[in-house]
């Protein structure tokens, strides 16, 4: 009878994992859609928005959601980097383990080159290292973060970040 009752409570508690975890299909999804059907998508997966800093001239706006939020930190973050003039940049950062080595296996999947590879980014000193890789219409660029256990996807359209390339605004 005691194993009957806490059924429910790890189906609750798996539930509740599963919502930070995004998939590389949803972060492609997440890149082309707006700030406010970004905001409802994570909402309902259990995220909570954390900040959010309008587009100034030069700087591409930042609106920021963690999952999970405990003081200054989080199990995962995601972050839209937007304006008017230019298409969405998509950053999803999380604590290793399944759901990041499946969107490495998706990134090979797909068939993406690898563009660039990298250990250290100017102005970045928690980034260990990184990797680019393409297809005809993203580039998915992979960090591996000093942190252990800690990796990061950041997305943009093919032409945004040969863009972002030139200016070093990666």
């Amino acid at each position: 009878m005691k194993q009957l009752f806490l059924y429910p409570f790890f189906a609750l508690l798996s539930f509740t994992a599963l919502g930070q975890s995004l998939s590389l299909s949803q972060l492609l999804k997440l890149q082309s859609m707006g700030k406010q059907e970004i905001g409802a998508f994570l909402g309902e997966k259990g995220w909570v928005a954390k900040s959010d800093a309008a587009p100034a001239e030069a700087k591409l706006g930042k609106a920021v959601w963690a999952f999970n939020p405990e003081g200054e930190g989080a199990d995962a973050w995601c972050i839209l980097y937007y304006s008017d003039t230019n298409p969405n940049r998509i950053l999803y950062n999380t604590q290793g383990g399944p759901a990041f080595d499946k969107i490495r296996r998706h990134v090979k999947q797909r068939h993406m080159a690898v563009l660039e590879e990298g250990e250290q980014i100017e102005g970045l000193d928690f980034v260990d290292a990184y990797t680019d890789y393409a297809d005809d219409q993203y580039v998915a660029r992979l960090y591996d973060y000093k942190q252990i256990n800690y990796y990061g996807i950041k997305i943009f359209t093919k032409e945004d970040y040969q863009k972002a390339k030139k200016t070093a605004r990666l």
